[in-house]
């Protein structure tokens, strides 16, 4: 695909763990975790950690890597998953310059890279999206190594293949049509100026791309028809595209815009250009920080602690099943190991409690009024959670029906009831992977 180059290995290896490094003491120091997916690998890191199993629906691969280093660091939940993404982040983008190399490099190079890494709307990408951060190195290593001038190349391309397609199914089926697109292409060429008539009258790499792109679109076909991924699976499949090629394609356009000018435009191969570059580097970081100091987001503590007493004073029993939203799910696990559902079931249970937001602390005042009268006092079945928050038991909304004034509550729960996922023939394959993996699933 690309002709070898002479390439210095060591320079190479210490900016990929100079960066690293770098971002991990980045991660440490911001706010953490922001996200739903953040909240979503720790707690499934703490699940295959303590219990041998995965808490949600995510390909095995990157999390069997990610025990391993934790095991090999002995470093804690936090630091362990914010280090390895660190790592593969860096290794993607160093990946990425590697792609584009034709010359020798020099250190404003690297320094591009580490500018590429600390971008104020990119910096969540390898936490938010470490399946897909590691899905992406070995998407890049297939890139790279695809030749076929030696047997070895025979091993080595299907191997960085399949462990590409088992860390992140979204990311593979994208970053792998790009791969086939863009080698076909050029094999094509190559192919349509030889003088051999049979490769003038058969285009191989052509008739390849043309049969990859017909699959293309026949499992996108397919993917739509059986909702795949659940109800509207194409428009969730394309804007978990976009969300991702949105976060990830400034990076590395600032890395092929660097490596463009440093070639042409000798003044920033100099040391003022690499003084320049060291500060844009921080002054992202301060605008990063600047922006993630205002950002208002939920950090579960004070709910999860009104959850803990409640359990306390036996208002909730550990028998009672919990359906709340995924990423307070996800916090709860990971601070308490409590296992709750965030799937719709077909049906409900009397003792299964609903989170609910948006029911304020007078709402709460007049549903007790209402059920209890002036004698007051705590109202079974319902659990006060924060400001805006409560846990409602089935039997106490079975209560509550033939009460006019708290048709506002039960309209909350059945909205709220809407909100929440089934599960997809996608997660059923990711249970099926965990389970292939010799791992339990506790969704």
């Amino acid at each position: 695909m690309r002709e070898p180059k002479p390439f210095q290995l060591l320079p190479f290896l210490l900016s990929v763990l100079f960066l690293s490094i770098g971002f991990t003491i980045f991660s440490l120091f911001r706010p953490f975790p922001l996200e739903e997916t953040d909240w979503e690998f720790l707690a499934n890191l703490r699940a295959l950690t303590e219990e041998g199993g995965f808490y949600s629906g995510q390909e095995p691969l990157p999390f069997l890597i990610l025990v391993f280093w934790k095991k090999m660091t002995g470093l804690n939940y936090i630091p362990a998953f914010l280090s390895l993404a660190s790592l593969f982040y860096s290794l993607f983008l160093h990946l990425f310059l590697l792609l584009l190399r034709r010359d020798a490099w020099n250190r404003n190079h690297y320094l591009f890279t580490f500018l590429a890494g600390f971008l104020p709307y990119s910096y969540g990408f390898p936490t938010a999206h470490f399946p897909e951060t590691v899905c992406l190195v070995f998407i890049l290593l297939v890139f790279l190594t695809f030749r076929f001038e030696k047997i070895f190349d025979l091993i080595v391309f299907p191997t960085l293949t399949l462990l590409a397609f088992l860390s992140s199914f979204t990311m593979f089926y994208l970053g792998f049509s790009f791969f086939v697109i863009f080698s076909t292409i050029r094999g094509a060429k190559k192919q349509a100026q030889r003088t051999s008539v049979f490769y003038k009258k058969r285009n191989v790499p052509f008739i390849f791309l043309l049969s990859y792109l017909g699959f293309f679109f026949i499992s996108l076909f397919l993917i739509s028809y059986f909702d795949f991924f659940g109800k509207g699976s194409i428009s969730y499949l394309f804007s978990q595209w976009i969300g991702e090629i949105k976060q990830i394609i400034l990076p590395m356009l600032v890395i092929s815009a660097g490596y463009i000018l440093l070639k042409t435009e000798k003044e920033l191969n100099t040391y003022t250009a690499s003084v320049i570059t060291i500060i844009l580097i921080g002054v992202s970081i301060f605008f990063i920080y600047r922006d993630l100091i205002k950002t208002e987001k939920e950090p579960w503590s004070l709910r999860i602690s009104s959850l803990t007493k409640a359990y306390g004073q036996a208002a909730i029993l550990k028998s009672d099943p919990l359906y709340l939203q995924k990423e307070f799910s996800y916090a709860l696990y990971f601070t308490t190991e409590t296992k709750t559902k965030f799937y719709k079931t077909k049906e409900l249970s009397p003792k299964s409690f609903i989170y609910v937001t948006g029911i304020w602390p007078q709402d709460v005042l007049l549903i007790q009024k209402s059920l209890l009268g002036k004698r007051g006092g705590r109202l079974p079945g319902l659990v006060p959670l924060g400001d805006d928050a409560i846990l409602i038991q089935k039997s106490l909304l079975d209560r509550i029906k033939p009460y006019g004034s708290l048709d506002f509550l039960s309209k909350k729960v059945n909205d709220h009831w809407e909100t929440f996922p089934v599960i997809s023939l996608y997660d059923s394959y990711l249970k099926s992977m965990q389970n292939r993996f010799g791992f339990l699933s506790f969704f």
